[in-house]
């Protein structure tokens, strides 16, 4: 590989995964085109999932990075993952309608529990709550913009 050529990480930190969104939400309102964020609450999974397993801060950070990687491959190169030290990861999708959104979430989700399955040598069925928002859509319970402020606080 050329050394001059750097290779595109859809994953952002902190601030950066911020300044998308509101960078994505201005362009999808400017152009009239749909914008979706999905997000994933590990928590439940963290809480009930890793009874025992995480006998440290680095293996419950091991945890969170494998599952931020699995969401990042299973992505287009457009869309944006927060790599942020939240238990909450964020998928900003540009040019994605609700229904597309969803259906990612659904498949992710799939793919999700399969990783922690493996990761927890459990064959359960963890509960990952996932929230979908969506531009232009009014059905979701909140707007795009009320995520920032969870992206945008440490934890």
């Amino acid at each position: 590989m050329n050394d001059n050529i750097k290779e595109f990480s859809n994953l952002l930190k902190q601030g950066d995964f911020v300044s998308r969104i509101q960078y994505e939400l201005k362009r999808a309102e400017r152009y009239r085109i749909f914008l979706s964020l999905v997000v994933f609450n590990m928590g439940p999974v963290v809480d009930s999932g890793g009874n025992g397993s995480f006998k440290s801060e680095e293996k419950r950070e091991e945890f969170l990075r494998e599952i931020k990687q699995v969401v990042k491959d299973a992505v287009r190169e457009i869309d944006a993952v927060s790599d942020t030290e939240m238990i909450k990861i964020g998928l900003l999708m540009p040019e994605t309608s609700r229904q597309g959104a969803e259906a990612v979430a659904q498949r992710l989700t799939r793919e999700l529990n399969a990783h922690i399955a493996d990761f927890f040598n459990k064959q359960n069925g963890f509960l990952i709550p996932v929230e979908i928002s969506s531009f232009p859509d009014a059905s979701g319970a909140r707007s795009i913009s009320s995520f920032i402020e969870d992206f945008d606080k440490e934890e």
